[in-house]
Order: C-alpha cells, then structure tokens, then sequence
C-alpha cells in the first residue's frame, strides 16, 4: 500500500540503513572518558558510546517529554476556550 507507514523495530533501528550521520562536539575530558570506555572493551569507538548514551537518555527522557507535551497542549486548548 503507497504511503503507509512502517514501524521500525528494535532491530531495525539499528540497521545502518536507517542511521543519519549527526557531528558531535565534547569538550576534551568527556572524550577522554569515552575513550578509556572504549580502552576498557565496553564500546567499540567514542561514537558507540555516545549513541548509548543519547539511546539511554531518551529512553529515561520520552515520558516525562511526552507528558510535558500533553501539559501544554491541554493548557493551549483551555486558554482557546476563553
């Protein structure tokens, strides 16, 4: 069916094929850190590890954006009524 959406799995969300290319710049001790991660075997390159990073942080993040968002649309829709 033309123009119907796919939902991306875990998986595939993974998969280069959906990646975009995003440059990042950290101050030199956040990359040291990242760096003895990697020395360390926990990630295979500064840029695995803060992919995790932005991944964990919108994962803790998404229900308290969402409930922000409904806050504020709800806020929006009274403020109409008037």
């Amino acid at each position: 069916m033309a123009g119907k959406s796919k939902i991306a799995t875990p998986q595939a969300l993974c998969d280069k094929a959906f990646m975009k290319t995003i440059k990042l710049e950290c101050p030199d001790r956040l990359h040291e850190q990242l760096s003895k991660l990697v020395a360390a075997g926990w990630f295979k390159s500064p840029e695995d590890a803060a992919l995790e990073a932005v991944r964990r942080y919108l994962s803790l993040h998404s229900v308290e954006l969402q409930e922000k968002q409904i806050m504020a649309d709800v806020q929006w829709a009274l403020n109409e009524r008037r």
